[in-house]
């Protein structure tokens, strides 16, 4: 993956992890669903809906590729209307508060679900389910290919 696409990407994360930023009276709508990959859950995924214009909202998916968006600080949701999604499992190593490394995890979700996305899902004013049911058919984007 070119080096400018992991920064987008990590732009966009940050930008979810904004707490207090503000944007109370910006109009969401909760959104909740499951992601699978070759019908299996995809643990441990960050689904991330980005609208034409506005703030990002995302999640991480648990064991059973669960997930609620975030829209930032206590606010959970995602902006009205069409958002494009962006479905990745990489990560970067960290540290937990203990100062104990979380080791990174490599991509395996195809680049057309993330990069070159071709999901996208209009949130309403409801409670809006937005499930992905991912193949894994399709070119990954190598780390290294920037390096």
């Amino acid at each position: 993956m070119k080096r400018t696409s992991y920064v987008m990407l990590g732009s966009l994360l940050l930008a979810v992890a904004c707490v207090g930023c503000g944007g109370d009276d910006i109009e969401i709508a909760s959104v909740e669903g499951t992601v699978t990959m070759d019908g299996q859950p995809l643990a441990n995924a960050s689904v991330v809906f980005v609208p034409e214009s506005g703030r990002p909202a995302g999640a991480s998916t648990d064991e059973n590729g669960k997930y609620v968006l975030s829209f930032g600080g206590e606010r959970q949701g995602a902006m009205l209307g069409k958002n494009r999604v962006r479905i990745s499992t990489l990560a970067d190593p960290s540290e937990d508060d203990d100062g104990n490394i979380i080791p990174g995890a490599p991509e395996t979700v195809p680049m057309k679900y993330n990069t070159d996305t071709e999901l996208e899902f209009v949130v309403e004013q409801k409670k809006n389910i937005a499930d992905f049911a991912l193949d894994s058919e399709g070119e990954i984007q190598d780390v290294e290919e920037s390096s």
